[in-house]
């Protein structure tokens, strides 16, 4: 049981490294900044506003798409935390006057 728990903890747990958060800006900037002006083109040149909010709202919907989901391509340059047992010293965390 706990098996599958953990499994699942860490399939919505989200984890991201800072190279995937780059990355992630990144491609949300880009696909709203091009949905926006495709949007903004088509519904000048046709003369509709609703069409032009319609291609808003899927290019909104495609970039939370790419984003959202914690995709394996996020997480390629994972940090270790300072209290993971691989970045540990021997002996453990000593501090100072103590």
């Amino acid at each position: 049981m706990d098996a599958i728990l953990n499994q699942l903890q860490d399939l919505f747990e989200g984890q991201i490294d800072f190279h995937g958060q780059r990355l992630a800006e990144t491609i949300s900037t880009v696909v709203l900044t091009l949905s926006s002006v495709i949007a903004l083109l088509a519904g000048y040149v046709l003369q509709d506003l609703y069409l032009t909010m319609w291609i808003g709202v899927i290019g909104t919907l495609f970039a939370m798409f790419l984003v959202v989901p914690p995709w394996p391509v996020y997480n390629q340059h994972p940090q270790p935390w300072i209290g993971s047992k691989a970045r540990l010293p021997p002996g453990g965390i000593v501090v100072p006057g103590k």
